[in-house]
């Protein structure tokens, strides 16, 4: 396959998948999905991201804004712990990606 190829095939999957989340946490059967995909899947998506963030030199929009104010924490926190960070670390790199005043 070409890579414009894999990219039409990639972002055909993520489409699927967005379906899949949104059926199965209407259904309530989050419990039934194992903890490990979870992981692996929030693992990927992150990994996605700053690749593509990197390799494009570009910023994305902010991530989609029906994400509450929770669920953004939630990530953030889990990231940090990942890493074995804390807030003043966050603040480091926070500024790495703020604007600079002219």
């Amino acid at each position: 396959m070409s890579p414009s190829e894999e990219a039409a095939k990639l972002s055909g999957l993520i489409a699927g998948l967005r379906a899949q989340i949104d059926k199965t946490t209407e259904a309530g059967e989050l419990a039934a999905v194992p903890r490990e995909d979870v992981t692996q899947l929030a693992t990927e998506a992150i990994k996605l991201y700053a690749a593509y963030v990197e390799e494009l030199e570009t910023d994305l929009p902010p991530i989609d804004s029906s994400i509450s104010t929770t669920e953004a924490m939630v990530m953030a926190c889990a990231l940090l712990r990942a890493q074995r960070m804390n807030p003043f670390d966050l603040a480091l790199w926070f500024q790495r990606g703020a604007p600079k005043s002219q």
